[in-house]
C-alpha cells in the first residue's frame, strides 16, 4: 500500500508550519486539504500560503477552481489520488495538511457515499430551495429525512446538506446508512495520522490574533474586490467565515467592530467542531503545541513517530 501522512487539527494551530518542516527533512510535497484554500483569490480571508512561505516546497490543491465554481469531495478525491500516484512512483511520501475533516477523510477512509455520483437537477432543487426559504428550511427537510446526519452536519454547512438530501433522493437511502463506517481504513492507503492540538485558551488567543493580522492584511479590501468582480454573498465560498461577516459589514447590517467579534466567534467555534471531529479518530496520533519554544523538540518527536510508521 502507498504510505501518506496527514498533519490534521484545528485552524490557527501550527499545521502550516509542521508540515514544511516535514517536507524539508522527507524531500517530499504538500497537498492541501482546506475546502476554502481551493478558491483563486480568496487568500486573506483562508489565509492562504503565501509563495514565500512555501520554502521552495511544492503545494497542490490551492488556486484550482473560481469562487462561483461549485466542487465536490469527490473531485478533491480524485485529482488529489493523481498527485498521490506521482509521488508514490517517485518514492515520496506525500503529505496531506488541512483541516477539513471530509477531505482528509475523503482520502484515508473508504467513504462509500462519495462513490453516488451527482445530479444536477436535485442540486440545482435544493439550490433554490435553500435560496427561497433559507438554511432552516433546508435542514428541516434534511431533519425530516435522516435526523441521524443532522447530528454530524451543521445546518450553516448548507453544501453538505444540500449534498446528504441529493444522495437520499439519488438512492432511496439516508445519507447516514451510507456513511456509518466512515473510518473503514482505505485499502489504497497506509495512513499515517498526525493530529495537533492546544491548550483551547492558546488557541483561541492565536484566533484571535489570526484575525486581527487578516484584516490588517487587508480582508475587507479582499471582499469588496471579491463582490466587485461579482461574486455573489450566496456562492457557498462567499459563505465561508470570514467572508459572511465582512460581507454583512459592507452591507451595512453591522458595524464594523460587531462583524471583527462576529468573526473571531465564528472562527472559536469552527476550531472546536474541527477537534470534535478529529478527536473521534483513535487512529490519530497527538502532539501538543502550546509552547512556542518547544515546536522544535515536537516536530522531532512527530518524525521519529514517522520513522517507525515509515520503516
Amino acid at each position: 500500500m502507498k504510505k501518506i501522512i496527514a498533519i490534521i487539527g484545528p485552524t490557527a494551530v501550527g499545521k502550516t508550519y509542521v508540515s514544511l518542516e516535514l517536507a524539508k527533512k522527507l524531500n517530499t510535497e504538500i497537498i492541501s486539504a482546506d475546502s476554502m484554500q481551493i478558491y483563486k483569490g480568496m487568500d486573506i480571508g483562508t489565509a492562504k500560503i503565501t509563495d514565500d512561505e512555501k520554502s521552495g516546497i511544492l503545494h497542490h490543491m490551492i488556486d484550482i477552481v473560481n469562487p462561483d465554481r461549485e466542487y465536490s469531495v469527490s473531485e478533491f478525491k480524485h485529482e488529489a489520488e493523481k498527485i498521490i500516484d506521482r509521488l508514490a512512483a517517485e518514492n515520496k511520501v506525500p503529505i496531506i495538511v488541512g483541516g477539513s475533516g471530509l477531505y482528509v477523510n475523503s482520502l484515508i477512509y473508504d467513504l462509500d457515499f462519495g462513490k453516488v455520483k451527482s445530479n444536477k437537477k436535485i442540486r440545482e432543487y435544493y439550490t433554490t430551495f435553500y435560496k427561497d426559504q433559507g438554511a432552516d428550511a433546508l435542514y428541516e427537510q434534511l431533519m425530516k429525512r435522516d435526523p441521524e446526519a443532522c447530528k454530524k452536519i451543521h445546518k450553516n454547512n448548507v453544501k453538505r446538506v444540500i449534498r446528504a438530501l441529493e444522495v437520499c433522493d439519488i438512492t432511496g437511502k439516508k445519507f447516514s446508512d451510507l456513511n456509518t463506517d466512515i473510518r473503514k481504513p482505505s485499502p489504497e492507503y497506509d495512513s499515517i495520522l498526525i493530529g495537533l492540538s492546544m491548550e483551547r485558551k492558546v488557541l483561541y488567543e492565536r484566533i484571535n490574533q489570526r484575525v486581527d493580522e487578516m484584516l490588517s492584511q487587508g480582508l475587507v479590501e479582499e471582499v469588496r474586490s471579491l463582490l466587485e468582480k461579482g461574486y455573489g454573498k450566496d456562492l457557498v465560498s462567499m459563505r465561508g467565515i470570514g467572508y459572511k461577516e465582512i460581507i454583512a459589514y459592507l452591507e451595512g447590517s453591522m458595524d464594523y467592530d460587531q462583524a471583527v467579534s462576529l468573526l473571531k466567534q465564528n472562527t472559536r467555534r469552527f476550531a472546536k467542531r474541527q477537534y470534535t471531529w478529529f478527536l473521534k479518530d483513535e487512529n490519530v496520533k497527538w502532539f501538543r503545541m502550546d509552547k512556542a519554544e518547544e515546536i522544535d523538540n515536537t516536530i522531532k518527536d512527530i518524525e521519529t513517530y514517522i520513522s517507525t510508521r515509515l520503516n
